[in-house]
């Protein structure tokens, strides 16, 4: 059985496929679009007017005519310029050549830290373009550093404060200059690399190096003065305390003389005093005796031993006895009664 004959197409329905198959193409070829991260905006502009859309389209996809419109993507989020990225791949290129204000040469590594304004977005492509990094940012970084680092002589870059001064400094010249271009915001400027020659790198450390010799001697010499007011304070403790001792003994000593002249005196007063009432004694015993010969008889037969003898010889010529003239010395001198007795016996 043969194979049935297909029926030709229409002429007028096949143009109409063929038209809509162009004018899809067409469709496709003419409509765009973007995606917008959070971090982004996108800037429409009309290539055939040549305007900007003041408003700046925020996150989502974005529709446009390829024909007409232009849509371009701008980092609106805080980012380092120049970037880790463009600084290692051309280093030359964005790190700075600068003097100090003693003619040093110095090289800079400077970084700035800026976002972009959505809103402003917009303004700044208008007036700069895409590519104002490199046409108003980079120049304009030059030339404030340049400026701030020409106000310090090359060693006091070496300091803390004096690089915090320079980077305040840097932040703030940038902020008024840039205050023109309303969509860039500067939020810091970061030194942060310097290097000098090589000759002047050595002159500092030498120079270093003698301060901290200096230091160091100076450290030394005022141990040293340390130690010797510590030792001469020791000296004043020590003659301190022999004066002490010294006065301790003194004082011991004279305390001591004190008491032994006190009791010297004492002891004479004692003396005195027992010699005053014996002569008083004496001279109210002479006066009940009748006076001073009366005292010595008493005194002198005081002496005499109770068995005593006495004998005497009488004179004259026809006269040889002896005589007992005992018991007329004791009448004499009142011996009493018992030692009369005794010495009769």
């Amino acid at each position: 059985m043969a194979d049935p004959i297909p029926q030709s197409i229409p002429p007028g329905r096949f143009l109409a496929s063929v038209l809509s198959i162009i004018g899809l193409s067409m469709l496709l070829m003419t409509i765009g679009w973007v995606d917008v991260k959070p971090n982004e905006v996108a800037v429409e502009v009309n290539k055939v007017l040549g305007r900007v859309n003041p408003t700046s389209r925020g996150v989502g996809y974005h529709f446009f005519n390829r024909w007409i419109t232009d849509m371009v993507i701008y980092k609106i989020s805080a980012r380092s310029y120049p970037s880790d990225t463009l600084a290692s791949e051309d280093y030359k290129k964005y790190n700075l050549e600068l003097k100090t204000n003693d003619g040093q040469n110095v090289s800079v590594d400077l970084t700035v830290i800026y976002a972009l304004r959505a809103n402003e977005v917009p303004q700044l492509h208008q007036q700069i373009g895409k590519y104002f990094e490199d046409q108003i940012l980079l120049p304009q970084i030059r030339s404030e550093a340049r400026l701030a680092l020409g106000r310090y002589p090359a060693e006091q870059i070496y300091q803390g404060s004096v690089r915090d001064e320079m980077q305040n400094l840097i932040k703030k010249k940038l902020e008024d200059v840039l205050a023109k271009y309303p969509a860039i915001q500067i939020h810091d400027a970061l030194i942060r690399h310097f290097e000098f020659s090589q000759a002047f790198e050595q002159q500092i450390e030498q120079k270093k190096l003698a301060a901290q010799q200096v230091e160091i001697n100076k450290n030394r010499a005022l141990a040293q003065e340390e130690e010797a007011k510590r030792q001469e304070a020791e000296a004043r403790g020590y003659k301190l305390k022999v004066l002490q001792e010294a006065e301790g003994r003194a004082q011991s000593a004279k305390i001591e003389a004190d008491a032994q002249r006190y009791k010297l005196e004492q002891e004479a007063a004692g003396r005195l005093a027992a010699f005053k009432a014996e002569a008083e004694g004496k001279k109210l015993l002479a006066d009940a005796l009748g006076g001073g010969q009366n005292v010595v008889a008493l005194k002198f037969a005081e002496q005499i031993p109770s068995k005593l003898q006495i004998w005497g010889i009488p004179t004259g010529q026809n006269n040889t006895s002896l005589m007992d003239l005992s018991g007329l010395f004791k009448g004499m001198f009142g011996g009493n009664s018992a030692g009369g007795a005794q010495a009769e016996q």
